[in-house]
């Protein structure tokens, strides 16, 4: 269902870190950021049921947010910064934070003619792509300083009142400044300070990010090498993937596997595959999803008449963190991004297949393991220095990637207003690419997110719940 609406921009206030912020340390970029560098920002978009008319809103909970915002950016001066890339590129990228930096805060407030519009936004039900497009808010655009170097902000965000409804935290970051962990720390740190009105300087050390870069001092050449692939590829001055281009043609809807559900898909792979390493509950949940999107895609092509052949290669493209498995590992509080790519493929026979969601698990558990538990000199690093050429000749038309981590309860992030009602990650709008999440009301459970054409949305839930029913049958 359509829905119209209409974003009033209500303000637009630049937050500072405040004064006793550390300025003018620069902070390099690693090898494990370079990649993420290529990619487009991402999105995501968290709902709250916190019924207040404008008033309140502007004049009680915009000021307390400005303030906690500015609290949690005294920890996280950077995401106030700029990436800066150097004239000719010949020196490595970092992020500087100086005086005057600061982050854009987008106050707004939804104008439906649907009453039942913050209802509409929270269910799990499918809807167009494009009615969450006003609630995600843009990076500002790069700029040259007077050297040449290009200064590329890294977070912007939007508060979006629902009058009488909910309110609807938007959230953009480049991902070259950092992984999943990294922005779900300052979240984290925002969400208490918003809470608990702290003025004191004292902060807990779960809420302090570590910056320490030592570790990374004998990777240089290592470094220079990722720096040297992805140079000439990304940054311009048309950098202007800020914001999701409207999509007419696909609708988003969330599917939910309750904590019984992944544990028969387990028991399910274990019992036929007997030679299975690495089964757990992402490889299963990503296997099964998997296996149902391309079986929906086959369904739909063959509606549509342009079936393909089922010899072609199907690629399913993960990132795993690694900061533990590094000798020595990373502080868990470490700020930047620490993942390393995981490459699976089969054919999409064999996906289809009535074992296609075993020879999923059995790809994808093998990527994973070999990666990890690599027991070879350069361990977790093994052949991340090729992994950016081997993406880029991945067919992105039949390659699935995880957006997302069910690591990170965002639902869990309370700002004063309660549990969210709902989380989303609109990046996967842009791609091949599904969203993992903690479940809100299904303890150890997960919410998929998908966004295909409306055609394929029918087939795909309908085999993915279809195949949850006959498990769950099967084991009675």
């Amino acid at each position: 269902m359509a829905i119209s609406q209409a974003i009033i921009i209500l303000d637009q206030i630049p937050i500072s870190p405040p004064p006793e912020a550390i300025t003018g340390v620069p902070l390099p970029l690693t090898l494990f950021d370079m990649a993420p560098m290529l990619m487009p920002p991402m999105h995501q978009l968290i709902f709250y049921h916190h019924p207040m008319g404008r008033m309140d809103f502007m004049d009680s909970l915009i000021p307390s947010t400005k303030k906690s915002l500015s609290q949690s950016l005294r920890h996280y001066s950077p995401l106030a910064g700029r990436l800066v890339v150097s004239p000719n590129k010949t020196d490595m990228p970092e992020i500087r934070y100086v005086e005057g930096d600061t982050v854009l805060l987008v106050i707004a407030e939804f104008d439906s003619t649907n009453t039942n519009g913050f209802n509409h936004f929270v269910s799990n039900d499918a809807k167009s792509s494009s009615d969450f497009n006003p609630f995600i808010p843009r990076l500002i655009p790069a700029s040259r300083a007077l050297d040449g170097s290009l200064a590329i902000p890294v977070l912007a965000l939007q508060i979006t009142l629902f009058p009488h409804f909910g309110i609807c935290i938007g959230v953009t970051n480049n991902h070259g400044m950092g992984d999943a962990s990294s922005i779900f720390g300052f979240m984290k740190a925002w969400a208490f300070f918003s809470n608990h009105h702290k003025d004191d300087k004292e902060t807990s050390p779960q809420f302090v990010p570590d910056y320490d870069r030592t570790f990374f001092k004998d990777l240089k050449e290592l470094t220079t090498i990722y720096w040297d692939r992805v140079k000439n590829i990304y940054f311009d001055e048309t950098h202007d993937a800020h914001c999701l281009p409207r999509i007419s043609n696909k609708v988003r809807s969330t599917s939910i596997v309750t904590r019984d559900d992944i544990q028969r898909l387990k028991n399910h792979a274990l019992t036929r595959g007997r030679d299975l390493l690495h089964v757990s509950t992402f490889t299963v949940t990503c296997s099964n999803t998997w296996s149902c999107l391309v079986r929906s895609r086959r369904l739909t092509y063959k509606e549509d008449e342009n079936g393909g052949e089922l010899e072609e290669m199907e690629n399913f493209l993960c990132a795993v963190d690694s900061w533990e498995r590094l000798d020595p590992p990373l502080s868990k509080n470490y700020f930047g991004n620490c993942i390393v790519p995981c490459i699976a493929s089969i054919r999409e026979k064999s996906l289809i297949g009535d074992e296609g969601m075993i020879k999923a698990t059995e790809v994808i558990g093998e990527s994973i393991r070999s990666q990890l538990y690599n027991k070879k000199k350069d361990g977790v690093l093994k052949g991340v220095g090729d992994k950016i050429a081997i993406i880029s000749k991945l067919n992105f038309g039949r390659t699935l990637t995880i957006a997302g981590s069910p690591k990170f309860d965002y639902y869990g992030l309370d700002f004063g207003w309660g549990r969210a009602m709902k989380y989303d990650f609109p990046s996967i709008d842009l791609n091949e690419a599904i969203s993992l999440s903690a479940a809100k009301d299904h303890e150890g459970g997960l919410e998929v997110g998908v966004t295909l054409p409306v055609t394929q949305m029918h087939y795909f839930t309908k085999i993915f719940y279809e195949g949850l029913k006959a498990r769950r049958l099967a084991s009675l």
